[in-house]
């Protein structure tokens, strides 16, 4: 069904993952932020789902930031801080399917 149908006034310009595979891995999320700053260089949807991810950058490293919107509150994650290499490849996997 496309973003007119459900009522949007214009497609969402931002990417919407695609369903868990079966053979998906699970990353590991921790509550604690590790870094003060950092630049989000890539980012899913967070208009029409209730769980978006960031691709964020700081000190040299990358990570993947999950947020959850429940009952009014947000509950933010991180997984662990890749070289930013490995964290494309693991933004790639969570766009895939592969990943969550």
């Amino acid at each position: 069904m496309n973003a007119r149908a459900l009522g949007w006034e214009s497609p969402c310009p931002s990417l919407h993952l695609p369903p868990v595979r079966d053979e998906h891995r699970a990353l590991t999320w921790y509550g604690a932020a590790r870094f003060g700053r950092v630049r989000v260089v890539a980012w899913t949807c967070h208009q029409h789902r209730v769980t978006f991810y960031e691709l964020c950058e700081a000190g040299g490293l990358a990570f993947i930031r999950r947020t959850v919107d429940r009952d009014g509150g947000r509950a933010v994650s991180y997984s662990e801080a890749w070289s930013c290499r490995r964290a494309r490849e693991m933004w790639s996997a969570l766009m895939a399917g592969l990943v969550r």
